[in-house]
C-alpha cells in the first residue's frame, strides 16, 4: 500500500506546480519549501520538534530554515499554498481521471483508512488527519495518502529509536542494507563526511558494521526489525479498511501511482499490478 500511495503525496515536493504556490506566498528554495511544507501541519513549531519528527536530517541543517519560515509565510498560508499547487499538479498529472468515478471510490476508501490512524504517539500523522478534508475527491486522496504517509513515518521514527539509531546512523544503516544510495542521501539530509565516519564508528562499536561498510549479521537483523516494526505499526488502517477494502484501494490506485510515477520521474519503483505480485 506504500508503494501506491507515496507517489500520491510526494507531488509536494517534485510537482513545479507546488514550488510555483510557494513562492507566491514568499517561499524561495527547495529546503524552505520542504520544510514549510511538510511540518505546516504542526503549527509554527521550532527547529527542535521539525528534527526529532523528521528524524534524518542533521539539526543544523533544519535550524537554517526553522523557525524562521514561520516568518515569511505562517502554516495556515502554507496549507493552503500546498493544497493549490497539488491540485493544480494532479490536474495536470490525472487528467480526465481526476473526475472519474474510480477516482472518487479511491478517496473514500483511502479517507476510511485514514481514519483508523489513532493519533498516540504520532505527532504528523495526528496533525495531518486532524485537517479538514478537502471536498474534490483528488484533494480528499491526496490528504489522505499524506496522513497514511506521516502515519507511517512516525512509526518508523519509533522503530528506529527502538534501534537505538540516530539520524546518521539510520542513514548508514539504510545504506549498507541497499535501501539508499549514500552519494543521493547524505548531502541531502546535511551530514558531513566526518560525520558519516564517526556514525559508521558507533556502529562498528556495536558489532553492527563491517570496516568495509557492509552490515554484520547483527547489522542485518537489526535494519530487518526495523523495517519489520515499521510495517506492524503502519498496519492498523490497513486491517480496519479489511482485506477486501485495501485489495480494492490498491487496485484502483495502482495505474494513477504509475502514471505519477512515470510523468514527473519520481525515484520510486513503479507498483506493482496487483498487491500479491
Amino acid at each position: 500500500m506504500h508503494d501506491v500511495l507515496e507517489p500520491c503525496h510526494v507531488v509536494l515536493y517534485y510537482a513545479p506546480h507546488v514550488y510555483e504556490a510557494f513562492r507566491e506566498i514568499g517561499l524561495t528554495g527547495i529546503w524552505r519549501c520542504y520544510f514549510a511544507g511538510r511540518a505546516a501541519p504542526l503549527g509554527p513549531v521550532r527547529a527542535a520538534v521539525v528534527t526529532a519528527t523528521f528524524h534524518h536530517f542533521k539539526p543544523s541543517m533544519v535550524a537554517r530554515v526553522v523557525p524562521d519560515v514561520w516568518d515569511t509565510a505562517p502554516p495556515d498560508e502554507v496549507l493552503a499554498a500546498r493544497l493549490a499547487g497539488v491540485d493544480a499538479a494532479l490536474r495536470e498529472l490525472l487528467g480526465d481521471a481526476i473526475t472519474g468515478e474510480d477516482l472518487t471510490e479511491a478517496a473514500g476508501l483511502a479517507a476510511q483508512a485514514a481514519a483508523a490512524c489513532a493519533p498516540p504517539g504520532r505527532p504528523l500523522g495526528a496533525a495531518n488527519a486532524a485537517l479538514d478534508l478537502p471536498a474534490a475527491p483528488h484533494l480528499a486522496l491526496w490528504q489522505a495518502a499524506t496522513t497514511l504517509r506521516e502515519y507511517r513515518g512516525d512509526g518508523h521514527v519509533a522503530a528506529l529509536t527502538r534501534a537505538e539509531f540516530d539520524g546518521v546512523e539510520a542513514l548508514v544503516t539504510i545504506t549498507a542494507a541497499g535501501g539508499e544510495e549514500r552519494e543521493n542521501i547524505q548531502a541531502r539530509r546535511g551530514w558531513t563526511d566526518q560525520e558519516w565516519a564517526e556514525g559508521e564508528q558507533r556502529l562498528r562499536e556495536r558489532g553492527l558494521l563491517y570496516s568495509t561498510g557492509a552490515l554484520t549479521a547483527e547489522g542485518r537483523a537489526a535494519r530487518t526489525a526495523v523495517e519489520d516494526l515499521t510495517d506492524r505499526l503502519a498496519s492498523t488502517p490497513w486491517r480496519a479498511l479489511g482485506e477486501n477494502g485495501t485489495r480494492r484501494l490498491y487496485e484502483l490506485l495502482q495505474p494513477l501511482a504509475e502514471r505519477i510515477v512515470t510523468t514527473l520521474r519520481l525515484p520510486l519503483p513503479t507498483p506493482a499490478t496487483t498487491l500479491d505480485a
